[in-house]
């Protein structure tokens, strides 16, 4: 269980608070104990007696007593500055630790969806029955062709999970799809299935973000014959 700095510390300010306050009290009395004695001294007489000579043989000792009461005043308002600055601190840590929790989250979850999907995938690629139930492609294609067009999906997968989680920046990522799309099986599958992803995902998202650098790879891999195909 983490420590709360927080916590410590308005304990710790109430003790230098009331410290402050018993050490002013403390020197207060000594002064006026010490400024009867001099009013004494000075007006010739053992102490002062009445109201107006009291008052007046502790005229130093107010002004002094005040000085004190400011700064206990400015110290107070020093620790519940420090305070604060600690609250701060601990609220930001906690917030990191949440947003690292939550991505360490979000990528099980993904690794979970990515494991399912591989599995969904390797049925209907061994099982034609399976391929048919799902599957939006032609349905004029081979069985061969077919099984390529869905390997070809989980390979762009592969790609937009490391761009998705941050594991490779876009320059990398980048390379690596024009170098997929060399590859006329996944320039066909790409051709079957653009369409439909872009109408499918919300812009402004990762997924639309990769299949953006998916179609700019498409794009620029594209035989020159094909270039007016929208």
């Amino acid at each position: 269980m983490s420590s709360n700095p927080a916590g410590r510390a308005a304990p710790a300010r109430a003790l230098i608070v009331a410290g402050l306050i018993l050490i002013v009290l403390a020197v207060a009395a000594v002064l006026g104990l010490a400024s009867i004695g001099a009013a004494g001294l000075v007006t010739g007489t053992q102490a002062p007696h009445g109201w107006d000579q009291l008052s007046d043989a502790f005229s130093v000792v107010n002004g002094i007593f005040s000085v004190f009461a400011l700064m206990v005043v400015g110290l107070t308002l020093w620790v519940q500055f420090t305070e604060l600055r600690m609250q701060r601190a601990e609220l930001r840590m906690q917030r990191e630790a949440t947003e690292k929790s939550q991505r360490e989250l979000h990528r099980s979850s993904e690794a979970v969806y990515r494991e399912l999907h591989m599995h969904l995938t390797e049925l209907a690629i061994n099982d034609e029955n399976f391929a048919e139930v799902w599957s939006r492609y032609d349905s004029n294609l081979s069985p061969k062709l077919r099984k390529q067009y869905f390997y070809a999906n989980l390979v762009l997968n592969y790609h937009g999970l490391f761009y998705r989680t941050g594991d490779r920046d876009e320059r990398y990522v980048k390379a690596m799809l024009l170098d997929q799309f060399e590859n006329p099986v996944i320039r066909a599958f790409w051709g079957e299935v653009r369409q439909f992803r872009r109408a499918m995902q919300d812009s402004g998202t990762p997924e639309r973000d990769f299949d953006l650098l998916c179609e700019e790879a498409y794009q620029a891999t594209r035989p020159a014959e094909r270039d007016t195909e929208a």
